[in-house]
C-alpha cells in the first residue's frame, strides 16, 4: 500500500510502508506481545485546514492553510516553527484536540481510512507536567496502571508494564525518589517529563503526541527526553512531537520535520536533510 501526498518543495512524495530500516533501539517490550505490523499506525493528514470563524465584523482567521503530510510508525517527527506558525493548531488537529470554536476540513487518515481516535489507541502529552508531589515515580506508575490498564490483565502481568515503562523511559535510578513540588524537593525537570511520557505509554498507545516536551529543559535534560522518545518511536509507535529551538544535538535524533511558517508548510521531509 502507497500513499502520496505533496511535499513542500518537490512535488509528490511516496511512503511505502515498511520501506523504512529500522536502526534498533526499541524499548523494553510489555504485556501481551503484538508484531509491529498488528500496532502500526500511519497517520496521514490531506489538505488540513483550520479556521477561525469571526465573531464579530472581523474576518475569519486562517490558522493552517491546506498542509499535507504524513508520519509513519517507528520514526520520530518533530513540529517545528517560529511562535504563531501553527505547530500547537497542528498538533491538536491531528490528535484530535481542537477548540469547539475553530473549523476544520481537510481528511486525517488512519492507515489510509478515516477513523475516530479511540482510547488506548492515542496518548497526548501536555506541555505541563500534572503531577501529585507526594507520590514516588513507581508509586504515581503503579496509581496510573491500575486504574487505566485494562481489568483482564493479571497483578503479575500489570506489575511487568510498570516495571517496564520505568526502564524504557530510563527513571530507575529515581524510581522510588518523590515526584516534588514546591516546597518539597524531588526529582529534575527532565525525570518529571519522561514520568509525564511514562504514565501515557502505559497503554501502549499507536500513537503518541507531545506538546513541546523539552521546552524549559536544560541540554542534557532534554537530551534523554528525545532520546527515550526515539526508543518509544523504535518499539513501532508513530510519535509526532512540537518542538522549540532544539539543540543540535536534540534535533539530530528526530527522524522527520514537519516545518510551519504562518500556518503554511515551510518543509517537510526527513529532519537530516533540511540542514543540508
Amino acid at each position: 500500500m502507497e500513499i502520496e501526498v505533496g511535499k513542500s518543495g518537490g512535488g509528490g512524495s511516496t511512503a511505502e510502508h515498511g520501506d523504512r530500516d529500522d536502526d534498533g533501539g526499541g524499548g523494553i517490550s510489555m504485556g501481551p506481545s503484538m508484531s509491529m505490523r498488528e500496532r502500526a499506525t500511519y497517520l496521514v493528514w490531506q489538505d488540513l485546514r483550520v479556521m477561525l470563524p469571526s465573531t464579530g465584523d472581523g474576518p475569519t482567521k486562517k490558522l493552517l492553510h491546506g498542509l499535507n503530510g504524513f508520519a509513519e510508525p517507528g520514526r520520530l517527527m518533530a513540529i517545528m516553527g517560529p511562535s504563531g506558525s501553527g505547530k500547537s493548531t497542528l498538533l491538536d488537529a491531528l490528535a484530535g484536540r481542537l477548540s469547539k470554536n475553530v473549523v476544520m476540513t481537510g481528511n486525517i487518515l488512519l492507515n489510509g481510512e478515516k477513523k475516530k481516535l479511540t482510547y488506548g489507541a492515542v496518548a497526548y502529552v501536555t506541555q505541563e507536567d500534572v503531577l501529585m508531589g507526594t507520590l514516588s515515580v513507581r508509586e504515581t506508575i503503579t496509581y496510573s496502571a491500575h486504574l487505566r490498564l485494562p481489568t483482564t490483565m493479571t497483578n503479575e502481568e500489570i506489575q511487568d508494564t510498570i516495571e517496564g515503562t520505568i526502564m524504557e523511559m530510563g527513571l530507575e535510578d529515581c524510581a522510588d525518589r518523590l515526584v516534588g513540588n514546591w516546597h518539597l524537593r524531588g526529582i529534575s525537570g527532565g525525570e518529571k517529563k519522561r514520568l509525564s511520557i511514562a504514565l501515557e505509554i502505559l497503554v501502549r498507545p499507536r500513537l503518541l503526541f507531545l506538546d513541546e516536551p523539552t521546552s524549559g529543559l536544560d541540554s542534557a535534560s532534554a537530551f534523554f527526553v528525545a532520546h527515550a522518545l526515539r526508543s518509544v518511536a523504535r518499539d513501532g509507535r508513530t510519535v509526532v512531537s512540537s518542538i522549540h529551538q532544539p539543540s543540535s544535538e536534540v534535533f539530530a535524533l528526530f527522524d522527520d520535520l514537519f516545518l510551519l511558517s504562518g500556518g503554511e508548510t515551510v518543509y517537510f521531509g526527513e529532519a537530516k536533510d533540511a540542514i543540508e
